[in-house]
């Protein structure tokens, strides 16, 4: 080997070096700039009151209540914008930035919170639980993302899924509470009929992937729109004429017994609907299988390097077409809490984009099924403070605040929040030897 073709690798992991520094100074004045905004806002603000509420023990309740001013919390946003900034600019590329997001997000969510408030008081138990729950379908969309991603499958189509579960889970649930009239039944039944319908979909979609080798992206696009013309057509031509068919019985949130009554988190956390508490599940569950087994040992190994998976024995198709399966059912779960447990019937479109901000999600949690569910959150959180404001009365257009959602979607995908590498291999066909 001559000295010139030592030289070639070095050459290439000097450049990604310098352009991880660059990225690196890139984030650390993007943060400096929030600080400084978060400055001149605090300025004009510290007359204006700022006001929120916890429940302890109950809502109505009594309540631990938060008074300050905007300029303060304006002053903390500042702060924590400029200690991230610092470690940034003083760790260079070393710096793990993300964990540290959220003493950025979090006070500059509050401040901008308090500010389009403008001194109305507001119960912060009711936010953060609504965004819980909120961000639960988003959750859900995006675990089932990195499931199939990191086995190597591209997975555009968990919008169609979602919609498919929504819609499986109204009709198969109204038919068997008008059947046996039993209201536990019918809920698990039809959840159970639109995770079963949505991973079909799933192997359709690894079917047309890895047998015919179908470009993942396109066979993705092809189920979200076929899924939106099958349930619009039968919405139209069948539940509307029908709405029997589309009444099921709704889901209920529940409490934790001994949980509900912690103090402050036990109203947030415990005392939500069902499909919050799968949510913590499938979170905690997929973390450990994805990172402390061998199972999930295989499913990253088959989306980074699958030929070098196959040498070793590992059925590389197999994996893809299990992880397909599982991220289908879990698309499906989190269609049905649209039609079960939010709106309690299905709609036309009623995903509403939330399979595409669960990719968002994805992406932004860098793979990873903590970072996804924050990264949810955000989303959650957008959602309630618009429902928030729109209670309120504040002076916002309710078409501005519908949009936040779907404008930080575009922002991660863009990927303003920093670079971030997918497994190696997903989207790439494999023959398996």
């Amino acid at each position: 080997m001559t000295a010139a073709a030592v030289a070639v690798p070095a050459t290439g992991e000097g450049l990604a070096a310098r352009r991880a520094l660059r990225d690196a100074r890139i984030r650390g004045v993007a943060f400096a700039v929030l600080g400084v905004i978060a400055v001149y806002l605090a300025t004009s603000s510290f007359a204006i009151p700022a006001s929120f509420s916890l429940w302890i023990q109950q809502q109505g309740g009594d309540s631990a209540v938060l008074q300050t001013t905007v300029g303060t919390l304006w002053v903390v946003a500042a702060v924590g914008s400029a200690i991230v900034a610092a470690l940034q600019l003083i760790r260079g590329a070393a710096f793990r930035w993300r964990p540290w997001l959220f003493v950025v997000i979090a006070p500059w969510l509050l401040a901008l919170l308090a500010n389009l408030l403008s001194g109305k008081p507001a119960i912060l138990t009711n936010v953060i639980a609504g965004s819980l729950e909120l961000a639960t379908p988003i959750a859900m969309a995006a675990l089932a993302g990195i499931l199939s991603e990191r086995s190597g499958m591209l997975n555009i189509a968990l919008e169609g899924k979602m919609l498919i579960g929504a819609f499986t889970a109204s009709v198969v649930s109204s038919l068997v509470y008008i059947t046996t009239g039993n209201v536990l039944l019918a809920t698990i039944v039809g959840v159970a009929a639109a995770m079963a319908a949505a991973g079909l979909t799933g192997l359709l979609l690894a079917w047309l992937g890895i047998r015919h080798k179908v470009d993942q992206i396109i066979a993705g696009t092809v189920i979200n729109i076929g899924a939106i013309g099958i349930t619009n057509f039968i919405f139209l031509r069948v539940l509307q004429h029908n709405t029997e068919f589309n009444s099921p019985p709704s889901v209920e949130p529940m409490r934790l017994p001994l949980l509900a009554d912690l103090p402050v988190i036990g109203p947030i956390l415990f005392s939500a609907k069902p499909y919050v508490y799968v949510g913590y599940i499938l979170v905690i569950f997929l973390t450990y299988m994805i990172y402390r087994t061998r199972w999930g040992l295989r499913l990253r190994a088959s989306g980074e390097k699958p030929a070098a998976a196959g040498t070793v024995g590992i059925n590389v198709l197999a994996i893809r077409y299990r992880a397909i399966f599982f991220a289908g059912l879990i698309s499906g779960l989190a269609g049905s809490y649209l039609s079960l447990a939010t709106a309690g019937s299905f709609q036309m479109e009623m995903t509403a984009g939330k399979g595409f901000i669960g990719l968002a999600a994805m992406i932004f949690g860098a793979w990873h099924p903590i970072g996804a569910f924050f990264a949810a959150l955000v989303f959650g959180f957008a959602d309630a403070v618009q429902s928030l404001l729109s209670i309120l009365g504040v002076g916002v257009a309710p078409q501005l605040l519908a949009s936040v959602p779907y404008v930080v979607t575009i922002v991660v995908v863009a990927g303003v929040v920093g670079r971030v590498r997918g497994p190696a291999s997903a989207g790439q066909p494999y023959e398996q030897g």
